[in-house]
């Protein structure tokens, strides 16, 4: 289970994004966070993968606190893909980062192995977000934590990603918790979705 417990947090010299919030994530589920700008979602993305400690309560994966080194079990997948890799570093080379990546993993996303010598410069948005997604799922973790990844992507990348996700996902047995500003994605998408200014939903996923 993933859980934020009772959580506290706010920029410096700011009020409260939270203050005593709570959210738990079972490895089943795919939860999708909906509010309007302004609301600290990709904050939220960043304590629940470990980016940033609230200033009161914690973060939790199976009842132990996220580790401060080593390979964290909650892995995020950031909005701009370009921010989250060495531009000086060849593709083979990031995705080495991650240890050994399975070739059914690399065949699933569409890689294809001429982009392995590329920069990230040589690569389309979408292509270079495969890559950051392969990387996250190479390292074995509990939970991914998605931050409006298919914003800047076409609508056929967009669809082979989620499409992807969801049953790599469910393959795994890995929990998911993603951003998005489409209601429509996060219903088709998510087992329940958790309105930051609401209450909250549940319903089946038809990506499934």
């Amino acid at each position: 289970m993933l859980e934020a417990c009772n959580i506290t947090y706010a920029h410096p010299g700011a009020a409260p994004l939270y203050r005593g919030f709570s959210l738990s994530v079972a490895p089943d589920e795919r939860v999708a966070i909906s509010a309007p700008s302004g609301f600290g979602k990709t904050t939220l993305c960043r304590l629940l993968a470990g980016y940033e400690r609230p200033q009161k309560g914690e973060v939790l994966v199976d009842g132990e606190p996220l580790p401060k080194r080593g390979v964290c079990p909650v892995q995020m997948i950031w909005q701009h893909p370009e921010t989250a890799v060495d531009p000086r570093m060849r593709m083979a080379n990031t995705l080495a980062e991650a240890g050994e990546v399975p070739d059914r993993l690399l065949d699933d996303l569409g890689i294809r192995r001429t982009w392995l010598s590329r920069y990230p410069h040589e690569l389309s948005g979408g292509e270079l977000q495969r890559f950051c997604i392969a990387r996250a799922l190479a390292v074995r973790p509990r939970y991914l934590v998605a931050d409006e990844i298919s914003t800047m992507l076409d609508a056929v990348t967009q669809a082979q990603i989620w499409r992807f996700l969801v049953a790599e996902t469910e393959r795994q047995g890995i929990g998911l918790v993603l951003v998005s500003h489409s209601p429509a994605l996060a219903e088709r998408v998510a087992t329940r979705v958790v309105r930051l200014d609401a209450e909250e939903a549940t319903f089946p996923s038809s990506l499934s």
